[in-house]
């Protein structure tokens, strides 16, 4: 379809001109002399509504349900079928899942529970959640090995009264005042 407004052709599924924005569908209409009525609206609404329900299995689905082509209605009421049959298969599986799933929470629960509570009265050192709480182990016996070094720091602020800053050369104090 050309646009009437720039002569920019244009795709049947394009609702505006791309070069200038110019609203086609209004220029289809006008072209083929055919309004929408309320029925077409209705099939319209229908079909778009049907597209997104369908859109979960049918990833085309949206894109089919533009076109107002009859086969195309068709197309897409046939995958909304297909769709609310996948989604009854898989409500009655899940309805069956459901009580499975409870009863075995039903049994296990109590079970679970009797054996936290003995592992807990079995530890009675252990904490709020059930944790035995961290020891600091015994540091090992201070034995020095033979022929090791003291160290550095040993000793030192008994000999602090002892030490008298180094004095200062007369060069090295000229030096700093320049």
């Amino acid at each position: 379809m050309f646009c009437p407004t720039c002569g920019k052709d244009n795709s049947q599924e394009r609702k505006f001109c791309v070069t200038c924005g110019t609203n086609l569908e209004a220029v289809s209409q006008a072209l083929s002399g055919s309004r929408e009525d309320f029925f077409t609206k209705i099939n319209a609404g229908f079909d778009q509504l049907i597209a997104r329900y369908a859109e979960r299995v049918f990833k085309s689905a949206p894109s089919t349900a533009v076109d107002r082509d009859l086969s195309k209605s068709w197309q897409v009421l046939g995958q909304g079928v297909l769709t609310s049959l996948v989604d009854l298969i898989l409500f009655s599986l899940m309805w069956n899942i459901f009580p499975l799933r409870f009863l075995i929470l039903v049994i296990s629960t109590p079970i679970k529970l009797l054996s936290e509570r003995s592992s807990r009265e079995k530890s009675p050192a252990a904490g709020p959640e059930g944790q035995t709480p961290l020891r600091l182990t015994e540091p090992p016996a201070r034995e020095r090995l033979p022929g090791a070094a003291t160290s550095v720091s040993e000793h030192t602020t008994e000999r602090l009264q002892e030490y008298q800053p180094p004095r200062r050369s007369q060069n090295s104090q000229a030096d700093e005042s320049t």
